[in-house]
């Protein structure tokens, strides 16, 4: 239920990003204080990678509302603002998937 998912660009079937994204470390590439990791996005039915675009966009998105709903909760003398902001945590997954696309690499 509260899984990404995207339609393949090149099979068309919709996949869960978690399922699609694999990560690579390098240990040869990472050091005490950064760890350096290649991520793929392959398709598990179809095997071809892909990209994915807006995933940066939602997450600010989602950030900036849900604290601004909190910063409004403090100045309205109301509970519906908190309950707003707590279903908008719930449900983040399903509203980043709105803004979230895949793309052919």
């Amino acid at each position: 239920m509260f899984r990404t998912l995207l339609e393949c660009p090149h099979c068309k079937r919709r996949i869960a990003l978690e399922a699609a994204r694999s990560e690579v470390s390098q240990p040869e590439l990472s050091t005490t204080w950064k760890k350096v990791q290649l991520v793929y996005t392959v398709c598990p039915e179809c095997r071809r990678d892909f990209r994915v675009a807006g995933e940066r966009r939602a997450a600010v998105l989602l950030l900036v509302v849900i604290i601004g709903v909190f910063v409004a909760a403090s100045f309205i003398d109301s509970w519906w603002p908190l309950v707003l902001g707590g279903t908008l945590l719930l449900l983040q997954k399903k509203v980043a998937q709105l803004l979230v696309r895949a793309e052919r690499a």
